[in-house]
């Protein structure tokens, strides 16, 4: 019985050990959000599919997720500074990745390229759109494949706060195209052009671009690599059991639109 009772104290003292260390971990993350339609947005059903899809990944593994609605440049930098613990749905660039823990890709989603019929183009390849002007948001990647071409000034770029913003002005002609999701896109078209400019707008698939999204944890805070990991499991969880699927798949396959 002594002996027994020398074999199992190693034991008990490591469950002990691992649930002590367990009870340690937090239970809740704090995310920033912002909007951007069908993805994310305060005012959507359970704030937008991609918001409801994060939440359910962390509920899956016990973390309850509270969101704070911010534009999105105060989004990332109260994350980069730690004041708030993650941000979503980001592209990685090889700056994030250098201030952010990333999770696992969520999922992959295709660029394309927007513009209006007042202002047709028929773009093969980026250096078909030299002399443009190109619209895009604050903190957004979107248009990576014509880096090169704004860095020597043979595109321009306008830079505005929302879609909303962006779309409008598509349609009255102050940018010649704007590159961004094809859902998301016709999305703002969709909620903020008239019937009459949503006629007049179409996109190219011949510059479509592939874009995975990910959860960018604070490099700032102790339990990052913590929660970045919870994540990861909470996603292999509604993976398999079908969540997934049911919130975000008609997003990653939509319907063809226009």
């Amino acid at each position: 019985m002594a002996l027994l009772r020398l074999l199992l104290l190693p034991v008990l003292t490591l469950l002990l050990v691992a649930s002590t260390a367990w009870a340690d971990k937090p239970n809740k993350i704090r995310l920033t959000n912002g909007e951007w339609a069908p993805y994310q947005g305060q005012t959507l059903p359970d704030y937008g599919a991609a918001s409801a899809l994060v939440t359910k990944a962390f509920e899956a593994v016990g973390i309850e997720v509270e969101f704070g609605f911010f534009p999105w440049n105060r989004a990332m930098v109260e994350v980069e500074r730690g004041a708030w613990d993650g941000t979503f749905m980001w592209v990685l660039t090889p700056e994030r990745e250098r201030v952010f823990l990333p999770s696992d890709p969520l999922f992959t989603l295709q660029e394309v390229v927007f513009y209006s019929h007042d202002n047709p183009i028929g773009a093969q390849k980026p250096e078909d759109l030299k002399g443009k002007v190109m619209g895009a948001l604050d903190s957004s990647a979107f248009g990576r494949q014509f880096a090169p071409l704004i860095d020597d000034g043979s595109i321009y770029v306008a830079r505005v706060r929302n879609n909303q913003q962006l779309f409008e002005m598509l349609a009255m002609g102050r940018v010649d195209f704007v590159p961004e999701l094809k859902t998301s896109g016709y999305d703002a078209v969709l909620q903020h052009l008239s019937e009459e400019q949503r006629k007049r707008i179409a996109h190219l698939e011949s510059l479509a671009y592939p874009w995975s999204y990910h959860l960018l944890v604070s490099r700032q805070i102790e339990d990052g690599p913590y929660l970045v990991d919870a994540f990861n499991r909470g996603m292999a969880i509604i993976r398999e059991n079908g969540t997934f699927e049911q919130i975000i798949g008609p997003y990653i396959r939509p319907k063809a639109i226009n």
